[in-house]
């Protein structure tokens, strides 16, 4: 009867030890957004994969228009877009240039119909990449 116990004990061990090693490279792909520069403000994670043709309802808020700065998780790539249903309006110059060149990060060409990231980037102000409170839809590609 005590190996039984032993038994159920170790089965139990490793079902729980192989659902977290699971769970846990499930869980890297996704990307955190922010409505402020520097990581702050409201904030939500989306897990991905994801098409969301709008952000009108991510995390039980409208996202749309807001977001400006975000962290990419580390299998994810990441598109965003400036019009909803993944379309592009090609709009003014970038934000605050000299802020983000402190921040070592670099001005992307402004003629570019959508902005992609990739996996553990983070970006501290979207103005640079002409995104700065300009994104209305997305899609998250997970890697393997």
């Amino acid at each position: 009867m005590a190996s039984a116990t032993s038994f159920s004990k170790l089965t139990i061990g490793s079902i729980i030890v192989l659902l977290s090693g699971t769970a846990m490279a499930k869980g890297d792909c996704w990307m955190d957004i922010y409505t402020e520069i520097g990581f702050k403000g409201e904030h939500a994670r989306i897990e991905g994969p994801a098409q969301l043709s709008n952000l009108r309802a991510v995390g039980g808020s409208d996202w749309s228009n807001r977001i400006d700065s975000l962290i990419v998780g580390p299998k994810a790539l990441v598109q965003a877009f400036r019009k909803e249903a993944f379309q592009d309006d090609h709009t003014t110059p970038p934000n605050h240039p000299d802020a983000l060149k402190a921040w070592g990060e670099k001005a992307a060409d402004n003629d570019e119909d959508n902005a992609q990231f990739g996996p553990n980037q983070k970006h501290h102000h979207l103005g640079e990449l002409n995104f700065h409170h300009n994104i209305n839809s997305l899609k998250i590609t997970c890697m393997k």
